[in-house]
C-alpha cells in the first residue's frame, strides 16, 4: 500500500497529539475519631489510616491524605472525582450513593451518659425517652432518625457532645445520652476534659469501609479490594488490629 505524502502528515499528527496515560491520586478524606484516625504529633496515625495505607502502597495507587470535619468529608467524598472516605458505616441508604472497598474495620456504637444515669436502655426504642446528642451526618444520626427518636440534638464537632451531657432531665439545652463510637467516646471525653462520661449500651457493632466517588474507576477499586483481601489472608491486617486493641486496653 502507497501512503500519499499528504496522508502521512495526518497520521504523524495524529499520533504526536494523542494523549498521555497519567496516573490518577485518590483523595483521601478522614475525620478524627480515634482509634481508627486521627492526629498524633500533627501525623495521621491510626488503625484504619495503617491498614488503607498498606493496601493503596500494595495496590500500587498514589493517595493524597487530608482531615476534615465529618460532614465536609462525606460531602465531599460524593461530589469529587477520585475522592474516598473512611472509615464509613456502609448502611443501606449510603448503599449507591459510593462505591465501598472494605470492610477496614470493625466498629462497636455506643450510648454514653455521665457516672450516675439511672435510665434503663434494654432495646434501639428506649433512646425516644432522652435527649440524645450525635454527630452531624455519621449513620449514627439516620439510625437514630430511623428510630424516629425527637430528641436527637445532632452536632457538627463531636466533641460538642460530652459537655452537655446532664443527669437533670429538666436542665435546658443538655443532653441525656451521647450516641457515638465505643472506643471514640472515651478518648473525644478525655480531650474536652469532662469527666464522669461512661458507656452505659454498647447496642451495635458496624463494618466500616472505604467509601468512594461513584466516579472512581472499577479497575483502581477492584486493585485495593485485592490488596485488602490479601493483607486479611497473610495476617498483616489482624495484626494492625491486634497492636491497636493492645494500646487501648492499657491506656
Amino acid at each position: 500500500m502507497i501512503v500519499k505524502p499528504h496522508r502521512l502528515v495526518l497520521l504523524v499528527a495524529m499520533f504526536s497529539f494523542a494523549p498521555a496515560v497519567v496516573a490518577q491520586t485518590v483523595n483521601l478524606l478522614t475525620e478524627d475519631a480515634y482509634p481508627f484516625q486521627y492526629l498524633e504529633n500533627n501525623r495521621l496515625s491510626g488503625m484504619a489510616v495503617e491498614i488503607v495505607s498498606e493496601a493503596f502502597k500494595r495496590a500500587g495507587v498514589a493517595r493524597k491524605d487530608e482531615m476534615l470535619s465529618w460532614k465536609d468529608a462525606y460531602d465531599r467524598a460524593q461530589v469529587y472525582p477520585n475522592t474516598c472516605i473512611y472509615s464509613t458505616a456502609r448502611t443501606e441508604n449510603r448503599e449507591k450513593v459510593f462505591k465501598w472497598i472494605g470492610p477496614i474495620v470493625e466498629n462497636k456504637w455506643a450510648a454514653f451518659a455521665k457516672k450516675g444515669f439511672k435510665g434503663t436502655l434494654s432495646r434501639p426504642e428506649d433512646f425516644a425517652q432522652y435527649r440524645v446528642g450525635v454527630l452531624q451526618g455519621d449513620a449514627k444520626e439516620r439510625y437514630l432518625k430511623d428510630l424516629r427518636v425527637t430528641f436527637r440534638v445532632p452536632q457538627s464537632d463531636d466533641a460538642m457532645n460530652p459537655p452537655k451531657l446532664t443527669l437533670n432531665r429538666t436542665e435546658p439545652d443538655k443532653i441525656d445520652l451521647w450516641i457515638t463510637g465505643y472506643y471514640t467516646g472515651a478518648n473525644v471525653a478525655a480531650k474536652t476534659g469532662v469527666k464522669d462520661v461512661v458507656p452505659v449500651w454498647v447496642f451495635q457493632t458496624s463494618e466500616n469501609y472505604l467509601a468512594c466517588n461513584l466516579s472512581l474507576p472499577q479497575a483502581t477499586a477492584d486493585k485495593l479490594q485485592n490488596a485488602l483481601d490479601a493483607m486479611k489472608r497473610d495476617g498483616t491486617h489482624a495484626a494492625i488490629v491486634a497492636r491497636y486493641e493492645a494500646k487501648i486496653k492499657t491506656q
